[in-house]
């Protein structure tokens, strides 16, 4: 009989609902006191179990079928629990970014000229959302951005500050309330319950981000499959959250198609060979072809060949990465550090692909996966493992201020706590 994870302290089941794969794990927090926080704030996560399925039953920024979104969802869980030998009672689920929207609030208080304290910050933080959110749609997070005393704007720390009236913009993100509901049934059907919920592309965030690009601000783009997400992050706070939709499925799609051979062969290739940039390159790779009948051959074609076909594409997506970044409306130092995650940047060959062609200028750019997280499988080292990953990090409250700057500890602590509330 397995274990109910639910008895054991410090260990949690998470869900990931991807655009492409469904994925599932179980983790444990290992994190001792001596462990070296300094670099990212997964460190100690050991992945007991974990398991993945096709995505089905969603497309296009909708459920078209729920059973089979079922069937992948509890698919996944079945095989991270026989792994873990395991049961799962609640899971942590992790929202695509299709289904999420981010909205601007500000809120506000009279204070009565007495200094702003934590009651008043709790007080400002219960603010009645349903007169900025339409009544379909779910709070997932609530991220306060700056605070403003009286006429004083910009302050990101408020406490000990006098003044008349106390105001913060906040930044929401909610979900579609039928989309949430037709989750949690899907998984009550199946005796597992719902522990909490946070955006995909935030978790990613947690998981591979270093300390300092948390404090000091940083732009982190998700490849995933069918979508590209991205966030800004900055003083510990999510600024931003955009998506676009391409991922790095079209490349596949554009393999199969021009060469004329099945997804999973021009996966395969893609991954391979990955991105050089030229297209000169002459030497010779075999593709399996299916021609007008159905039936399978075999066909020789040019390195050099197969890459001005993911070149195109890639170009494509990293063109409408970088016009977004910069046309976001957000101050460009949150993105003096360019971090690409997620499945798509597994590509062979991204980097020097994005330096060749100088994409996002002078920014220092680098490829993220998940810091510090172990498990018996390769594949949670991996960037196709950030969302589960920082999921995992944040159900177990992983993301708290012993990892930040020590001289804004108390200010990390609560930012923490309001982010809690969100959820």
């Amino acid at each position: 009989m397995f274990k109910n994870i639910g008895d054991i302290k410090r260990e949690v089941a998470v869900l990931d609902l991807g655009t492409d794969t469904v994925c599932a794990a179980i983790v444990r927090n290992e994190q001792k006191e001596h462990t070296d926080t300094t670099l990212g704030i997964g460190n100690g996560l050991r992945v007991l179990g974990v398991g993945y399925q096709l995505s089905k039953g969603m497309k296009y920024g909708t459920i078209t079928d729920l059973e089979d979104l079922e069937e992948s969802m509890i698919g996944a869980i079945a095989s991270a629990e026989e792994e873990a030998q395991k049961s799962i009672k609640s899971v942590f689920v992790a929202l695509p970014p299709w289904a999420l929207m981010s909205h601007a609030v500000e809120a506000s208080m009279d204070i009565g000229q007495l200094p702003v304290d934590e009651v008043h910050l709790t007080s400002l933080m219960n603010f009645d959302t349903s007169k900025y959110i339409d009544k379909n749609r779910e709070v997932i997070h609530i991220f306060p951005v700056s605070y403003s005393v009286d006429e004083i704007s910009g302050i990101k720390d408020p406490i000990g500050m006098v003044g008349g009236k106390l105001s913060t913009i906040f930044h929401v993100i909610t979900a579609p309330t039928s989309f949430l509901t037709n989750i949690a049934n899907c998984l009550n059907r199946n005796n597992i319950e719902i522990s909490g919920f946070i955006t995909s592309t935030y978790a990613s965030v947690l998981s591979v981000a270093l300390n300092e690009e948390i404090a000091s601000g940083a732009t982190f783009v998700d490849i995933g499959g069918s979508t590209t997400s991205i966030a800004c992050m900055h003083d510990g706070v999510l600024l931003y959250l955009g998506t676009i939709p391409v991922g790095s499925q079209s490349i596949t799609n554009d393999i199969a198609m021009v060469l004329r051979t099945t997804k999973s062969s021009a996966e395969r290739l893609k991954i391979l060979y990955g991105v050089s940039g030229s297209s000169a390159d002459e030497e010779p790779i075999l593709v399996s072809r299916i021609d007008e009948y159905g039936e399978e051959h075999v066909q020789n074609i040019s390195k050099g060949m197969l890459d001005s076909i993911i070149s195109a594409r890639l170009e494509e997506i990293l063109d409408k990465v970088q016009d977004h970044i910069l046309n976001c409306g957000a101050d460009r130092i949150l993105y003096q550090r360019i971090v690409i995650t997620g499945g798509g940047s597994r590509l062979s060959g991204l980097s020097e692909f994005i330096r060749s062609k100088k994409y996002f200028s002078d920014l220092s750019v680098r490829l993220g996966k998940p810091i510090g997280v172990v498990g018996s499988h390769d594949f949670v080292k991996s960037p196709s493992f950030a969302s589960p990953a920082g999921a995992a990090i944040y159900c177990l409250d992983e993301f708290s201020g012993k990892n930040l700057q020590n001289d804004k500890k108390s200010l990390w602590q609560r930012l923490m706590v309001w982010i809690k509330r969100g959820v």
